[in-house]
């Protein structure tokens, strides 16, 4: 079966949840699987937390992460607008269909009188039913000639059963009275959700919806409308949600990033973050022999071969591991050459690097790539690359000498700064014609003058020019460094 998915993000808040990702993700890998189309639409009918510049920002996050769809904004499609509130009358036609058959009301109450009403249901373990749920087509049309503002809402059967097939969870059923008359057009004639996603669901011909098990409720309800406007249901597909590791809850801001966009800000690349997410309620069908590890790198292509629906768990929630993410990320930037890695380090630097002490440096180094090359094993953002770069370009301030790594040459370290001063005056000005081998034995040499060890020395070097005992490897950094620079984080300031 051709596969025609969508995602439907709302411009409400910050941007795309890391988790809207995943579901896209999802969406894509199933309709490229089965050589169908990937749709993105904008849900913009809640206007009262609409955020300017919303739309724009989802629509570039779906491009940073490499998603292309197929059909939706920008690209538009056969199915044009694929922008809700562009799409109102089609909206209150449906409706209004609705009501015509009975399987719709409006409603007068008021927000104070609703909220009574739910209160009053609440207490007795009940779902909201509306005094005006019976009220005839005549009467309704009277009051609204009156002015008495009003919504619609869905008129759910008693005592009924809905039962459908999800194709992760399996046979599924819901008592109707546990399920409320949900409002479909709002007293400005937007539509809800509810009403809004069913509609441009079937018009737009979408065979698969793929979404978070939270909207599990909200199925019987669109499966009503569905069956009132005599239409076949789509294939729902409930994904597990992502909940902190070792947590019994949703991601949260408390322990880090949880918008898209905010990864790649902190230095995640967009290949690692989706390797991270396929794995996340998906598992591979590829069987390991014995002894082997198990597969963890897909790229975006394998994944798109592999999946299907019948290899994602049925379990509530999934574990989004952070430590795990970075691990990814780590070997992703690891696997990179030198010089990709420079392209997108410097992509990346110029759309989300806030701090602009370092831009004329970096933008106009030559040495950028080979610099990069010594620092990406060590990596695991590009934020962490950006942070080891510093020691290049700025000579390091209030640097603690009174480090454990240095406890036994403490007294004499000012006398073999000036030693390795002294040493490092011989070497030509160009760093790059230095020689290792007379490097290292010069610096044995100062160790044996203070009967210390060799190690000792190479890390009184280190930090003297990088401000702490942890660095690239030291030969090679120098070597990109202007030896007058070296000289000035060795002499001792007397």
């Amino acid at each position: 079966m051709t596969a025609r998915t969508r995602i439907a993000p709302s411009p409400t808040g910050l941007g795309l949840h890391i988790g809207h990702i995943r579901t896209m993700l999802y969406d894509y890998a199933l309709a490229k699987n089965t050589n169908g189309q990937f749709i993105v639409r904008i849900e913009d009918t809640d206007q009262n937390r609409y955020v300017e510049g919303a739309v724009e920002n989802i629509l570039k996050t779906i491009k940073d992460y490499g998603l292309n769809y197929d059909e939706g904004p920008i690209v538009e499609g056969p199915y044009t607008p694929y922008v809700q509130s562009q799409r109102l009358e089609i909206y209150k036609k449906y409706a209004l269909e609705l009501i015509q058959k009975g399987y719709a009301y409006y409603c007068f109450l008021t927000p104070e009188e609703t909220e009574e009403l739910q209160k009053q249901a609440r207490l007795e373990n009940k779902k909201l039913r509306s005094p005006y749920r019976n009220t005839s087509l005549e009467e309704a049309n009277t009051l609204i000639e009156q002015g008495k503002e009003h919504v619609v809402r869905l008129k759910v059967p008693e005592d009924g059963e809905i039962i459908f097939e999800d194709a992760i969870l399996g046979r599924l059923k819901f008592n109707s009275n546990e399920v409320d008359d949900q409002i479909l057009l709002k007293t400005d004639g937007f539509p809800t959700y509810h009403l809004a996603v069913v509609i441009d669901d079937y018009l737009m011909k979408i065979t698969h919806v793929l979404r978070g098990n939270d909207w599990l409720s909200s199925t019987p309800k669109h499966i009503l409308l569905y069956r009132y406007l005599g239409w076949e249901l789509p294939v729902f597909a409930h994904l597990p949600n992502l909940k902190e590791k070792n947590e019994n809850r949703k991601l949260s801001k408390r322990y880090g990033a949880v918008f898209a966009s905010q990864f790649l800000e902190q230095g995640y690349l967009p290949e690692a973050l989706l390797n991270f997410l396929m794995l996340l309620g998906w598992s591979s069908p590829i069987e390991r022999k014995h002894g082997e590890s198990e597969k963890e790198i897909y790229s975006l292509q394998e994944f798109v071969e592999l999946f299907s629906l019948d290899r994602v768990q049925k379990t509530a929630l999934v574990s989004f591991d952070r430590d795990k993410l970075l691990w990814f990320n780590k070997e992703y930037i690891k696997a990179k050459s030198a010089d990709d890695l420079k392209d997108i380090f410097v992509n990346w630097f110029k759309n989300h690097n806030q701090d602009k002490t370092l831009e004329e440096f970096i933008l106009q180094d030559s040495q950028l790539e080979g610099k990069i090359a010594l620092i990406k094993e060590r990596a695991g953002t590009l934020v962490d690359i950006l942070s080891q770069l510093n020691f290049f370009y700025i000579k390091p301030e209030g640097i603690d000498w009174n480090i454990k790594q240095l406890g036994a040459v403490n007294e004499h370290i000012d006398e073999m700064r000036k030693d390795l001063y002294d040493l490092h005056s011989t070497f030509n000005a160009d760093t790059k014609s230095w020689s290792h081998e007379e490097w290292e034995k010069g610096i044995r040499s100062i160790g044996d003058k203070y009967n210390a060890k060799h190690g000792d020395i190479f890390m009184v070097l280190r930090v003297a020019i990088v401000g702490m005992p942890f660095s690239p490897p030291l030969f090679e950094s120098l070597q990109l460094m202007n030896k007058e620079d070296i000289l000035s984080r060795l002499y001792p300031n007397f």
